[in-house]
């Protein structure tokens, strides 16, 4: 099981992010594919939303083909085949056009690690992140995860909400264009379930 991180607030209370909670969303929103493939943004992509910035980082990745590691050319020739692939189609589409697949284990790794990482870079750009309640930063967490944290930033009316513990306001303005309503309704509702918490 993968454990809550546990923040101090200087006001004797902590604020956790349930990093179990925040994965089962990803994989809800994002899939979970073991192949590589084109997310809408474009970037080759892999397992739980993890980009892949090139041939020399997917052949780092532990690929199997058939029960056999990959070799570093198969892993980069998987990936010239899909960064050359149009975007835009369902991850699906993809996977004919792979042969190295990625564990369950190794997934599941790599989306560990990017939650850790992305929570720490949201910490390190947002001084009161500690304060704000769970379903906030979780809230925050999947748009950032979603958008990159510059993406994030771009709104300034949701940011300004978060400071001003303007919950209703933030889910408002928390709406994304290019993603599914599901995913933007779930997001404004760990905002709304902020109403009443105290920051």
């Amino acid at each position: 099981m993968f454990p809550k991180t546990y923040y101090d607030c200087g006001d004797g209370n902590s604020r956790d992010m349930d990093r179990q909670q925040v994965i089962a969303r990803l994989e809800k929103f994002e899939g979970c594919e073991p192949f590589m493939y084109r997310c809408t943004g474009g970037e080759v992509t892999i397992g739980v939303g993890h980009a892949i910035q090139s041939g020399a980082d997917a052949a780092r990745l532990p690929w199997e083909i058939a029960g056999r590691a990959a070799s570093a050319v198969e892993a980069q020739t998987d990936f010239g085949k899909v960064a050359a692939a149009p975007k835009g189609a369902v991850a699906a589409t993809y996977s004919a056009l792979t042969q190295c697949r990625l564990s369950d284990e190794h997934i599941r790794s790599l989306v560990e690690a990017d939650v850790q990482r992305f929570e720490s870079s949201l910490a390190a750009s947002f001084p009161k992140w500690s304060s704000y309640p769970e379903p906030v930063q979780e809230a925050l967490f999947d748009m950032a995860f979603n958008l990159g944290i510059g993406g994030l930033t771009k709104f300034v009316k949701l940011l300004g909400a978060v400071d001003a513990a303007d919950w209703e306001t933030a889910a408002r303005e928390s709406q994304r264009q290019g993603i599914g309503q599901a995913r933007n309704n779930a997001t404004a509702d760990l905002f709304r379930q902020a109403i009443g918490k105290t920051v």
